[in-house]
């Protein structure tokens, strides 16, 4: 029996809305290239990211500070997802009988074997969030985004269910604030200054992070695969 997700018929009946944008070559074309490029999708906050760390003046630790609260937080989301995955799964819309039908045969079979939760929401809804004390705007722009440039094409893919996007923001919400709250309490405001040694480190860190972050962590799933192939081998 196939796993059916929490509150099955809401997400059926949510699925069910976009079909109001009937799939054909044009919108499964963009859809795809929404996935599939991360220059008009998650670029954006890999450049946003690189521009407010970068920025010199008196407010920049504090400014890397509530940069770096939002990867903390979602480093500890996504180990909470690890924890969660083996207890809660199920199949993506496209793989599941009772979800097949809203989306056309050509998709069918193209999904995860578990898509709880949306990995690709957790991290730049995180992001986007990680802006609030710095750029109101730009967060709710870049949450925006999140919502209808990556998560949207993906469940209108059929790769993910609604709940998969709603649980992965609920999650970031309950994860940025006490993180937030606790590293702007317990790290030093000097925290940037060091030695050479420990800049050397720190910029070839930032530049790995802003690298995968623009290219939606392709390198590390790559890696990944790499390791479970070597690892079941």
């Amino acid at each position: 029996m196939v796993p059916e997700p929490w509150f099955s018929h809401w997400n059926y009946h949510t699925l069910q809305l976009l079909r109001h944008l009937p799939h054909s070559g044009m919108t499964d074309g963009f859809c795809d290239l929404l996935i599939g490029t991360p220059l008009l999708s998650t670029w954006v906050f890999a450049a946003c990211f690189y521009r407010y760390w970068t920025k010199q003046d008196d407010q920049k630790a504090w400014r890397r500070r509530c940069l770096v609260s939002s990867v903390v937080a979602f480093g500890i989301a996504g180990l909470v997802t690890v924890v969660l995955r083996p207890w809660i799964h199920w199949v993506a819309p496209v793989l599941s009988p009772n979800f097949q039908s809203l989306f056309p045969s050509y998709r069918w079979g193209n999904g995860s074997e578990n898509c709880f939760p949306s990995h690709s929401t957790l991290v730049y809804f995180m992001i986007a969030l990680g802006f609030w004390p710095l750029n109101r705007r730009l967060c709710l722009w870049l949450s925006g985004v999140t919502l209808f440039f990556i998560s949207l094409p993906r469940v209108y893919a059929g790769g993910h269910y609604p709940i998969d996007v709603l649980f992965s923001c609920l999650l970031d919400l309950l994860m940025i604030v006490p993180i937030r709250r606790w590293l702007l309490a317990a790290v030093p405001s000097n925290w940037h200054i060091g030695g050479k040694p420990q800049e050397a480190i720190r910029d070839m860190l930032f530049f790995v992070w802003v690298f995968e972050l623009g290219e939606g962590f392709r390198s590390v799933e790559s890696l990944a695969a790499l390791a479970r192939h070597l690892f079941s081998s």
